[in-house]
């Protein structure tokens, strides 16, 4: 669940590529954190980007855990996305996203990612649409339809961008039992802050974020027996990227990430280490 996109400015960062390069380590988050700005010169811009993930983490919840060795299934994605230059400050995304469970070879994954962003000078307004579709053996038919809407600023430091963001989803439906796989008027709520600067000419930066998620019955805790969801708040997490400019059109981005969470997270370890990396292409 990611979107990888040719951006300038971060919303909550992930999202899309959304989330630019893709940024730190957010598994299928990559799709919901970032705000395309495509060059004034064309009216359109796309790209293509594919990427290995250690884990499948999404909202601080290990997707794919695996009880045989207590870590959890590695994950490989493909996204492709379309950016229409509306005005000079209106931009309409278009993208899919699917992903296919490496150890855990049975899960696959569609998203469909619909996005506009409307900038106000370093201001970022979005508003989206994602549905995600599970097409593994077990899972099959199961899917999601969720609205979101993000704000976000970007502080320049000399050459050092800093990029507070909050980002709102919330789930539409269906329901639990009835197609769906998250509840019906669930949300989840997210603040982050991004950071970006050049280590080597413009070949080579470094990209840090933060982030703290809060669950609005969203998320599943251990805590009750059966596991229920729960409100309150949800994971710390943080990571580094190091986006490596190939060339002009091609960017290579290693990362590692870290998420916290203490309130027994279905599948998921209360510390947790991760990492992978992705190759974007922009056209």
């Amino acid at each position: 669940m990611k979107l990888a996109t040719k951006f300038a400015a971060v919303l909550g960062t992930a999202a899309l590529l959304s989330s630019s390069a893709l940024l730190a380590g957010d598994g299928k988050t990559f799709k919901e954190k970032v705000v395309v700005e495509p060059e004034a010169t064309k009216w359109w811009s796309a790209s293509l980007s594919t990427g290995w993930d250690s884990l499948y983490m999404f909202r601080g919840v290990n997707t794919l855990p695996n009880p045989s060795n207590g870590y959890g299934s590695s994950l490989y994605w493909t996204q492709l996305g379309v950016t229409f230059n509306l005005t000079e400050n209106d931009f309409l995304t278009l993208a899919g996203w699917t992903a296919f469970g490496l150890t855990n070879s049975s899960y696959k994954e569609f998203d469909a990612i619909v996005s506009y962003t409307h900038t106000i000078g370093a201001l970022s307004l979005k508003a989206g649409y994602t549905m995600y579709a599970l097409l593994n053996a077990n899972q099959t038919g199961l899917y999601s339809n969720e609205l979101n809407v993000g704000v976000a600023y970007a502080l320049e430091f000399g050459s050092v961008t800093v990029t507070p963001g909050l980002n709102y989803f919330f789930n539409v439906g269906p329901n639990l039992g009835n197609g769906g796989f998250v509840e019906q008027s669930a949300s989840y709520l997210e603040a982050r802050i991004d950071a970006s600067a050049p280590l080597y000419k413009d070949v080579v930066s470094i990209a840090p974020y933060v982030s703290f998620g809060t669950s609005f019955r969203y998320n599943f805790s251990t805590q009750d027996n059966p596991p229920s969801p729960f409100v309150g708040t949800n994971n710390i997490q943080t990571g580094v990227a190091l986006p490596v400019a190939v060339s002009e059109n091609i960017t290579v981005s290693p990362y590692v990430a870290y998420s916290y969470q203490w309130y027994g997270l279905v599948g998921t370890t209360p510390s947790t280490f991760w990492g992978g990396g992705s190759v974007t292409f922009t056209f």
